[in-house]
């Protein structure tokens, strides 16, 4: 009986001892596996998500990019409209286009002054150039060239005044206007 009692219990102690075995390696190997295999799904999850977040960035960039020509042109016809402050002012260019926009339309443009520039009271980086002119020609090639002056040419300018005196062989117009230059230069993007 006494090796029956033996067998018993190392029947029992080899149980325990599988068991325990069982035990410690879930505990020691399995588990920390799987913790680990769920530690690399979530970051998987994650990466996934930034990757789609910045895809998403990626394409509107490459929009905003599609429409930089765009943009370029419409910084250039701002900057025609608002040139950078400097010794002439753009003044002498501004004039040539007022002559050549009068000589298209058939209208005498002459009597050209300017006075110094003085700050603008609203804008404190802009500059304002008066100038004045006078332009002589038929009443409604005048009428298109005030239009043309105000809308059309790429120069901002504001008209102040205007004296009409209506002849028997033309018109005469005597304007005085504004003129604006700025000090904030914005450099093209190429």
């Amino acid at each position: 009986m006494s090796a029956r009692r033996i067998d018993q219990f190392w029947l029992f102690g080899g149980l325990f001892l599988v068991t325990l075995l069982i035990a410690a390696s879930w505990f020691f190997l399995i588990s920390p596996k799987y913790a680990d295999e769920a530690k690399a799904k979530a970051n998987t999850d994650e990466t996934s998500a930034q990757l789609a977040k910045a895809r998403s960035s990626f394409a509107a960039l490459k929009a905003e990019t599609e429409k930089l020509g765009d943009y370029q042109d419409q910084l250039a016809e701002y900057q025609a409209a608002l040139p950078v402050t400097s010794k002439t002012n753009g003044i002498p260019d501004f004039l040539k286009q007022l002559q050549t926009l009068g000589t298209n339309l058939d209208v005498e443009v002459s009597g050209y002054s300017a006075s110094a520039p003085s700050a603008s009271e609203k804008v404190s980086t802009t500059k304002i150039l008066p100038i004045s002119l006078n332009a002589s020609g038929d009443v409604e090639n005048i009428t298109t060239f005030l239009k043309q002056l105000q809308t059309i040419q790429p120069r901002a300018v504001l008209i102040n005044t205007t004296l009409l005196t209506i002849g028997e062989d033309k018109t005469e117009l005597a304007l005085t206007l504004d003129a604006y230059v700025t000090s904030t230069v914005t450099e093209k993007v190429s």
